[in-house]
């Protein structure tokens, strides 16, 4: 079985997915300008939380911060390199969900997709495996 994850783990390394990710996290890691970006806005939560959790919050400050967020994040958001890197980080977590989802279903649990499913209470709406 180790020998099978080995052969499923080499197979997603080459995957044209995680080719795209891997390429659009080394070009974001490059941008000086976007990773500034990023260090201004993590740099703001924290201090959001901070902020928010102090027994007398100061709310203007929480207000002006949570102002420089949206901000930061609407720049990031316009940002066609940073954009490429969130579509394709979600891309391979779509493939890994579906190879999760089949795995799953192999041994008779539960997918992604039953989960979000309303169970009837007995099994005469179940689809049952799709095996």
């Amino acid at each position: 079985m180790i020998e099978l994850a080995r052969e499923l783990g080499l197979a997603l390394a080459n995957s044209a997915e995680f080719t795209r990710m891997k390429c659009a996290q080394s070009a974001v890691e490059k941008n000086d300008a976007i990773n500034a970006l990023l260090k201004e806005l993590n740099e703001k939560r924290e201090r959001l939380v901070s902020i928010l959790a102090e027994e007398e919050p100061d709310n203007l400050e929480a207000l002006r911060l949570t102002n420089d967020i949206d901000r930061l994040e609407g720049q990031l958001q316009d940002n066609p390199m940073f954009l490429e890197l969130i579509e394709a980080q979600t891309t391979f977590s779509m493939v890994l969900r579906s190879i999760n989802d089949e795995i799953n279903a192999c041994i008779g649990g539960e997918t992604s997709e039953s989960a979000s499913a309303s169970c009837a209470g007995d099994c005469g709406s179940c689809g049952g495996c799709k095996h």
